[in-house]
């Protein structure tokens, strides 16, 4: 005659149980497990059933963390599955509860793809190069990405968004040359993801100009700082140094070679 179920007694937790074989504790137990198993007192147990009870139940705890990880946001499949290893190595326990919420429609890479490059576009920062390598990150296959930048981000949303980011970049860098703010702005748009045609085009369509009084105090006021700590040297590489210093902050030559004039004229 094989064991039997003896006493099933309630844990602290909500739907959890301890299950007693001849009168001694044998296994936790799960209200999902108990129900799908139909396990009861007096219910004869064997080593093959123990064996399934038991590794039904450890599936159901995972299954738990799952949902409990998914609860807060949307993830990517490779995202629950790192979850779930900090609760076991068991490769095989892991791949059933991934399938199981693949079926409920749980985890879907394309759905995750799909909203994440929706929102992107809402937020009008990130270029359609950087949405792609983020999600490529997740380890999202290539093909939901592509389909997602596809339908949801089109070139004109691309136009849109770089030219929001280059009004802000450039108007971050006004204490630059116009030289300098415009190239500035050029280089982090496209470290954002935008592609090169429409980084030119978004430029263009700005219209940039630079404002004069502001290029020629902000010179000045560099110029003066460039001049002070060139102080050690002698006339001609002082005004070389100091040249060379504005040249690389952008600034017109013809207007640092007037501002050098000016100093040297008042010794």
């Amino acid at each position: 005659m094989n064991p039997k179920i003896t006493k099933i007694s309630s844990q602290k937790r909500k739907g959890r149980f301890n299950v007693y074989i001849d009168d001694h504790y044998a296994f936790p137990i799960s209200e999902n497990v108990m129900i799908k198993y139909r396990v009861f007192k007096g219910m004869e147990v064997d080593e093959k059933l123990k064996h399934e009870l038991i590794n039904a139940d450890n599936i159901s705890k995972l299954y738990s963390k799952a949902i409990d990880f998914l609860s807060h946001q949307l993830r990517t499949e490779n995202e629950v599955v790192k979850k779930l290893s900090n609760f076991t190595e068991d490769d095989s326990e892991i791949e059933t509860v991934i399938n199981q919420l693949k079926d409920q429609h749980l985890i879907n890479d394309q759905n995750y793809a799909d909203s994440y490059v929706r929102t992107e576009v809402k937020k009008q920062d990130k270029g359609p190069s950087n949405v792609f390598f983020k999600l490529k990150s997740k380890s999202v296959s290539e093909d939901k990405i592509q389909n997602a930048i596809e339908n949801f981000y089109s070139d004109e949303d691309a136009m849109d968004n770089c030219v929001v980011q280059a009004k802000k970049i450039f108007n971050k860098h006004k204490r630059d040359a116009f030289k300098n703010r415009v190239q500035k702005t050029k280089v982090n748009l496209i470290k954002k993801g935008y592609n090169t045609d429409t980084v030119i085009s978004a430029i263009d369509a700005l219209a940039l100009e630079p404002d004069d009084e502001q290029q020629e105090n902000l010179l000045e006021e560099q110029g003066e700082k460039f001049w002070l700590r060139n102080k050690k040297y002698d006339n001609q590489k002082r005004s070389l140094k100091t040249k060379q210093s504005l040249y690389r902050k952008g600034f017109n030559i013809d207007d640092i070679n007037h501002f050098i004039d000016s100093k040297l004229n008042n010794f």
